[in-house]
């Protein structure tokens, strides 16, 4: 069994395209209500637009794309720290690269 799949069960017995697709979708959600609680002005259509195609959209705060984008790397950083069982120090290690590299 997949370590991802041992953690997030609705995956197993699906074809990988269906997985990436579900994990996608789950991503876009769960950003745009994270960031919409905290006052961020874009739709979950707007939200999946942006972390799609990376681009802006029109009349919308540069500042609510940050928060889409950075909240968005976030989950994908957790989705491949479920790849594989990691060390406590490999996962310090990642949340410090995190870090540095949104510095």
């Amino acid at each position: 069994m997949k370590h991802r799949e041992k953690h997030l069960p609705f995956l197993r017995n699906l074809d990988d395209d269906l997985k990436a697709s579900v994990l996608g979708q789950l991503r876009d959600l769960w950003t745009h209500s994270s960031t919409a609680i905290e006052g961020n002005t874009l739709t979950l259509a707007e939200t999946s637009f942006v972390l799609s195609e990376g681009l802006t959209v029109k009349g919308k705060p540069v500042k609510d794309h940050n928060e889409v984008i950075g909240h968005a790397r976030a989950i994908d950083i957790l989705y491949s720290l479920l790849e594989r069982p990691l060390l406590k120090e490999d996962m310090n290690k990642r949340l410090i690269e995190l870090d540095d590299n949104h510095c």
